[in-house]
């Protein structure tokens, strides 16, 4: 499933499996998601984090006290994160990438308006399409570059 993902973008999805499990959820979302990719040092979305003072813990804390998402039938992921690994493939493609790496899984994380990663945000008065815009510019790409999924 994760083939066109590279090594990094696929830990993060582990780390993201391993917190829905540690809390005791039935599928992965959004919030976990974010957590995965914020908690590896070397992807740029954990220093944009740092420098709005969100520790990766800070997500996994917050997570914890949402209500519970449902499981889903046919897998580990919810509908939201589907969507988002959806995007994140569209991402790659259109900013010329060969792999899905963690900012395009980001990119595409933060365009999602709804699910727990969302709501996390907004607790923490962070804006998405800011992030987006730093992400794009840690890329070395115009901040206007970002795909349109609307």
């Amino acid at each position: 499933m994760f083939d066109d993902f590279a090594e990094k973008t696929a830990q993060a999805i582990t780390c993201a499996q391993e917190l829905a499990k540690r809390l005791g959820d039935e599928s992965v979302a959004t919030g976990h998601v974010i957590y995965g990719l914020t908690v590896d040092r070397s992807v740029c979305l954990h220093h944009i984090f740092q420098d709005l003072n969100v520790d990766p813990d800070m997500f996994s804390g917050y997570v914890q006290s949402l209500p519970r998402e449902p499981g889903v039938p046919n897998g580990p992921f919810n509908r939201h994160v589907t969507t988002v690994f959806a995007r994140a493939r569209d991402a790659a493609q259109q900013l010329g990438g060969k792999k899905v790496e963690p900012e395009h899984l980001a990119l595409a994380l933060l365009s999602v308006k709804a699910g727990s990663c969302y709501e996390t945000l907004k607790e923490f008065s962070i804006d998405p399409e800011y992030v987006q815009a730093l992400i794009l510019q840690a890329m070395g790409l115009d901040p206007e570059m970002i795909p349109e999924w609307f």
